[in-house]
């Protein structure tokens, strides 16, 4: 950390204001926690940036994890960055009425913030645990992650983990926002729609710190839509590849469009395969609770019966309690509801469906599977093609 106390309770803190050789000056005082009162030391190897760290025998209430020089030039940065933004700047302040001590807070307007720049790994529960401590301290929380977490697999598509999905659902499910002190740079992934467990497709806008505002990090505009070629991209991805190593519940879609359609799984309708915003909310891929919905259309089609969205949504619900489908976020129904209902609307747009009434839909067409690898090569363009 940067702060510390003297004996007679004046403040100092180290980040952009002293030099090594100063720092060492001070090493002659006696410092103390501004939280627990211990006695600390002042840290001043060829690796780390001047900071004071606890004697190791104490715990402090304030202190979360052991920071890396990753972490603590990130959070110098930042610190330096609010200041220009003519913010009331407070580092690494405690606040009694959370008992957490943030990385940064800033008071812009009547509006209070708090900063964490989140390094190391972090609990679902400590994350939402230390996230209402803030609000109800009176703070707005911005949780930043680490840049070097961030793992891009193809142009558009990054490896997300329930690190990064836990963040996300903190964020309103609205997006990701990264920092790099090597690059000074902010990064926010958005738009992140998952298609296969693991891997999902994001939009990347990058902010030099330099050029970054307050409105661009704290109040991000509004979702954008996916391209659809890069996601057509990892369709021929998923066609190419043989799928001998399958989740429970991907071999089970296998199967049923096997046995009810006489479809192998590299020829899956473009049908199961549509970047809904929505889809987030499920944990297994996005041709798993799609192929369900499908082969249900498809059953429905075969009737003649009309397609409603309750139906669809109380059949998803069936396929999660039998574990079929796995969830992200657990069974909440809206989110569900908005998957199911964006997945209806795309094929309105592709013709495969028309809605009748509110909700209510029925098939445009009896459209017959493509039987040759050309064919499908054609359905994915017309689905994912520019």
């Amino acid at each position: 950390m940067f702060s510390a106390v003297t004996a007679d309770g004046r403040l100092i803190q180290l980040a952009g204001s002293y030099s090594k050789e100063k720092a060492a000056e001070l090493r002659k005082k006696r410092w103390f926690c501004p939280v627990c009162e211990s006695e600390l030391d002042i840290k001043l190897g060829r690796e780390k940036l001047p900071h004071f760290a606890h004697k190791k025998s104490r715990l402090c209430p304030g202190e979360s994890e052991p920071e890396s020089e990753y972490h603590l030039e990130g959070k110098r940065q930042l610190f330096l960055w609010l200041k220009t933004q003519g913010c009331s700047v407070s580092l690494e302040p405690y606040l009694t009425s959370a008992g957490q001590r943030p990385d940064l807070t800033a008071e812009s307007g009547e509006e209070r913030l708090a900063f964490e720049f989140q390094c190391a790994n972090l609990s679902a529960d400590s994350l939402k645990s230390r996230t209402a401590g803030l609000k109800n301290a009176g703070y707005r929380p911005v949780w930043i992650i680490g840049a070097k977490r961030l793992k891009r697999m193809a142009a558009q598509f990054f490896r997300l983990s329930a690190f990064h999905w836990q963040f996300f659902e903190v964020h309103s499910f609205s997006s990701l926002l990264f920092y790099c002190p090597d690059a000074r740079s902010f990064y926010r992934l958005h738009s992140i729609t998952p298609f296969y467990t693991g891997y999902s497709y994001a939009g990347l806008t990058a902010i030099p710190l330099h050029k970054a505002n307050l409105k661009d990090i704290c109040h991000p505009e509004g979702r954008h839509s996916v391209r659809l070629p890069s996601w057509g991209r990892a369709v021929a991805g998923f066609r190419s590849k043989s799928g001998r190593f399958l989740s429970e519940e991907a071999g089970l879609i296998r199967r049923l469009f096997y046995e009810r359609h006489q479809v192998a799984f590299p020829f899956l309708p473009s049908e199961v395969f549509i970047p809904v915003s929505a889809g987030f909310v499920f944990a297994s891929p996005v041709f798993v609770w799609q192929g369900h919905l499908y082969l249900r259309l498809a059953e429905l089609s075969k009737k003649g019966a009309p397609i409603r969205i309750s139906g669809m949504v109380h059949d998803l619900r069936q396929k999660i309690r039998r574990k079929e489908i796995r969830m992200r976020y657990g069974s909440q129904d809206s989110l569900i509801r908005m998957a199911v209902k964006q997945y209806a609307d795309f094929l309105c747009l592709q013709d495969f469906l028309r809605e009748i009434e509110n909700e209510v839909y029925m098939p445009s067409s009896q459209r017959k599977l493509p039987q040759t690898a050309e064919e499908l090569r054609r359905r994915d363009l017309l689905f994912f093609g520019e």
